[in-house]
């Protein structure tokens, strides 16, 4: 149960209360035993994101397609999904529907879009829309390098898709994992 304590304690008020999370979570035996799955493919999908610098330094949109697959994975897991494909629209459903409060407000506001001179922020499925096409030119085109997030001190402008990143990636980790423990307390009978 340690590695996932360790990883979700930080989203949780201590030890304990993740503790208790997690054991909720591993006391969940077939048929329903989605929440343990989801949380072990939470765990491991962001943990290959956040290993992905290691072996592909400067590569933002590699680490975001493991990021939207453990999105896409959840959603499917909890809706009881079983068939192939819909990806994209699993991963706007998993955004509408466990991406709540602040963090909305933030993917809300992350990217602005350049075309014109207003620099008007993109609506929040619009945001998640422009995840999703940056998540398919790494998978279709091998595009690792060609979107930057913002680096911590300023926006980063965008040339395809035209827009400023006003958001980190590590944000966006906050939020995705987020989520998933929502998504994950849902199917625990816990909102």
């Amino acid at each position: 149960m340690e590695t996932w304590v360790a990883f979700f304690m930080p989203f949780f008020d201590g030890r304990g209360t993740a503790e208790d999370w997690v054991a909720r979570c591993e006391a969940s035996v077939p048929p329903q035993n989605a929440a343990k799955i989801m949380m072990h493919q939470t765990q491991r999908l962001i943990s290959l994101a956040d290993d992905l610098p290691k072996i592909r330094p400067h590569a933002e949109p590699l680490q975001l397609l493991f990021l939207l697959v453990c999105a896409e994975h959840v959603a499917k897991l909890h809706h009881g999904f079983s068939g192939e494909g819909q990806s994209k629209a699993y991963v706007r459903r998993f955004f509408d529907d466990f991406v709540v409060g602040p963090d909305r407000q933030t993917l809300s506001s992350a990217f602005a879009d350049l075309r014109g001179h207003l620099r008007r922020p993109l609506p929040f499925m619009k945001a998640v829309d422009l995840l999703y096409d940056i998540r398919c030119d790494v998978v279709h085109e091998g595009e690792c390098r060609g979107f930057a997030f913002h680096d911590g001190v300023t926006p980063m402008v965008n040339v395809a898709p035209d827009v400023e990143a006003r958001i980190g990636l590590l944000k966006l980790w906050e939020i995705i994992v987020r989520g998933c423990i929502r998504a994950i307390s849902v199917k625990l009978g816990e909102s």
